[in-house]
């Protein structure tokens, strides 16, 4: 396979567009001539991918918005005989997303120690902030294509880039490439729907059902409502809330320490499959009256401190406030990041996961982000209770 031109773009702004004169370039469809620049670069990066193999990463717990953006992504791919695997780390934990996973039949590969990366030609990142793999690889893949909405970092080298800071979620922008290339969605296609069933779920939850949503989230919508499965997208969207989620949010009630329009809560010890709980505590607390801001964190797995953010506040940006308040690991990456509305982070105890004594271990951890966090935002908290591991 040719290789490709050698793009380093760090915004949408510097978005390779490619065109016949690269020698490995093959024309697209007669479809393409009315579509955006952007589109047109990123279905030309894919021709020049032809033929290749691809993993599509998905960092983080697998959510909607990134497993809708992974499918289609695979989807548009095929078009251009590239074998896509979608490759996650973290578990899928919350339990509308397994029944989403279930639901659609998404066939996609959680890391494991025995594959090579050495056998695909690239990696494609979608919904994650950086093309960076959770684990150390030596010579890793070269990046293909990086479509995000969250905040521009800059710094790495990809193929093709489309991070759009005015879009409520990456699905849209699927939708988007999807509406306006000869490879759209039809009626009547199994496959069809269950992708546009994904990507509108994905759209709704990362919008917080459009309450959030931008313009091209709602056109995103308009194209996707013709096909999708209504009886699927309501089944997928209508899980209950477990008992053990329901007993994190009472420890987030009865732990939480207020500053003003602050809220801060801690809820001790939490299970692998549990962890979704943290977040749902943090968008359950934020309807507390009078705040704009909750933040609620526990310990995960005994080996890391997990939070979630969630805000409605003007002066609060999640991303910068996250990655001012905790920092970055020595390579660089930063422990917590998000968008407008929300965010999250993740911080390893190293040694200190070690620790036999419970109760010793959560009190550290507690008084170090609340010390932080308060500090921070200027001051003791207004409200206090007690916490318990």
């Amino acid at each position: 396979m040719g290789q490709l031109p050698q793009r380093r773009p760090t915004t949408s702004a510097e978005l390779p567009v490619l065109s016949a004169a690269h020698a490995d370039v093959t024309l697209l469809p007669r479809g393409f001539c009315e579509a955006p620049e952007r589109m047109r670069a990123f279905f030309e990066t894919l021709e020049n991918a032809r033929g290749s193999r691809q993993l599509i990463v998905i960092k983080g717990h697998p959510d909607p918005d990134s497993i809708a953006s992974a499918m289609a992504q695979r989807y548009l791919a095929q078009y251009f005989d590239i074998d896509s695997t979608i490759l996650y780390f973290d578990e899928i934990s919350h339990p509308e997303n397994r029944a989403l996973v279930k639901a659609l039949d998404v066939k996609m590969r959680q890391f494991r120690e025995d594959i090579d990366f050495g056998d695909y030609d690239f990696l494609s990142f979608v919904d994650t902030q950086t093309p960076d793999l959770p684990i150390r690889v030596v010579d890793p893949p070269p990046v293909l294509t990086f479509v995000d909405h969250h905040k521009v970092v800059g710094g790495f080298d990809a193929r093709f880039v489309d991070i759009r800071e005015d879009c409520g979620a990456t699905s849209s922008i699927y939708a988007e490439y999807l509406e306006h290339s000869p490879y759209s969605l039809r009626h009547g296609i199994a496959e069809h729907a269950r992708i546009a069933t994904a990507l509108m779920h994905g759209v709704r939850t990362d919008t917080d059902g459009l309450a959030l949503a931008m313009p091209i989230d709602f056109r995103a919508g308009a194209y996707l409502r013709q096909f999708l499965d209504n009886d699927l997208l309501r089944l997928i969207g209508k899980q209950s809330i477990s008992a053990r989620t329901m007993e994190v949010i009472q420890r987030g009630l009865n732990s939480k320490a207020i500053k003003g329009t602050f809220l801060l809560a801690g809820v001790g010890f939490v299970r692998e499959e549990d962890r979704d709980g943290i977040a749902q505590t943090a968008d359950f607390l934020l309807r507390h009256e009078g705040i704009e801001t909750s933040m609620v964190f526990g310990i995960v797995n005994g080996d890391v401190v997990d939070g979630s953010l969630r805000t409605n506040s003007a002066t609060i940006d999640p991303d910068s406030f996250l990655k001012a308040l905790f920092g970055a690991d020595p390579a660089g990456r930063h422990y917590g990041g998000g968008r407008h509305n929300k965010g999250g982070f993740r911080i390893p105890l190293g040694l200190f996961d070690r620790c036999r004594d419970r109760e010793a271990l959560w009190s550290i951890a507690k008084k170090t982000i609340d010390d932080l966090v308060f500090e921070k935002i200027g001051g003791l908290s207004d409200e206090k209770r007690p916490n318990s591991p």
